[in-house]
């Protein structure tokens, strides 16, 4: 899961941004053009269901408590990852042989994003949770559920790499077949670990989880393929998600701008999926 990238704070890293932009060839006003019509993008809602946050189901108001607010940004980050789903389920059956390569490659950037948050959860945050709360096994249902599904995801990256090596034999509707064998599980699994973070606000103040959370979010870029996971992620964020309440997470809008204009450009082709 990504919760920060960049946080401007000061006027040097602002002359940055602005050079940055200038290079990019648009002037301040482009971009709040462009990141307007950023925000109208159009993300499919099925077929896999997205993720009610907790603070947008319970009406709360900032500021939020911090297990709502931790459960919420981890339905956000398993949300990207839904979308990303939703996005190659739905293009899968209709593409023509030209577009095999780069379609191969942006699954290949979901899969790897999956990987880094289920990889940080168990390693990281599930063993800080057992250490805070003192209660050996309390995140086991959570790492149950990631083995349900990891056989079929295992068919589906390995189909993945078979295919990247000769595109002409990839078959859209066969990857589907694999993604059906594996989705259902993956997707009650993001779904119900919503709930397990909010249930673990019986320890109060002892389980810093928000503070968790944001600490291994700030690190996920380091972990991800800076021309692939990362345009992936931002790719799939839905700026108008629950009203907008959302769209200044996990990056501020102009940062979420330059990443197709910088690490982006070096493989645009996959980013039009």
């Amino acid at each position: 899961m990504i919760h920060r990238i960049l946080i401007v704070t000061s006027s040097s890293q602002r002359v940055l941004l602005a050079s940055v932009l200038f290079r990019c060839g648009k002037t301040y006003a482009s971009f709040v053009r462009m990141s307007t019509v950023a925000a109208r993008m159009q993300f499919a809602t099925g077929p896999f269901k997205l993720i009610e946050t907790p603070a947008h189901a319970q009406n709360a108001t900032k500021p939020y408590d911090q297990y709502i607010e931790a459960a919420s940004v981890m339905a956000l980050a398993h949300n990207v990852i839904i979308r990303g789903l939703n996005s190659i389920y739905l293009q899968a059956p209709h593409l023509k042989p030209s577009d095999h390569s780069s379609f191969i490659s942006y699954c290949k950037c979901w899969a790897e994003l999956l990987d880094e948050h289920h990889d940080m959860e168990e390693s990281v945050l599930f063993p800080e949770i057992e250490a805070k709360t003192r209660e050996v096994g309390i995140m086991d249902g959570n790492v149950e559920q990631h083995h349900a599904f990891l056989p079929g995801l295992t068919a589906f990256k390995n189909y993945l790499n078979t295919t990247s090596a000769s595109p002409d034999t990839f078959s859209g509707a066969h990857l589907n077949s694999l993604i059906s064998s594996f989705a259902p599980s993956l997707t009650t699994h993001l779904a119900d670990e919503i709930p397990s973070l909010l249930s673990l606000s019986r320890f109060g103040a002892s389980i810093p989880l928000l503070d968790l959370i944001n600490t291994e979010g700030a690190k996920s870029p380091l972990r991800l393929p800076k021309t692939g996971g990362v345009p992936f992620f931002a790719r799939n964020l839905d700026m108008e998600f629950e009203d907008g309440r959302w769209s200044n997470w996990p990056m501020p809008a102009l940062v979420r701008w330059l990443i197709p204009k910088t690490v982006g450009r070096w493989n645009a082709a996959w980013w039009r999926w």
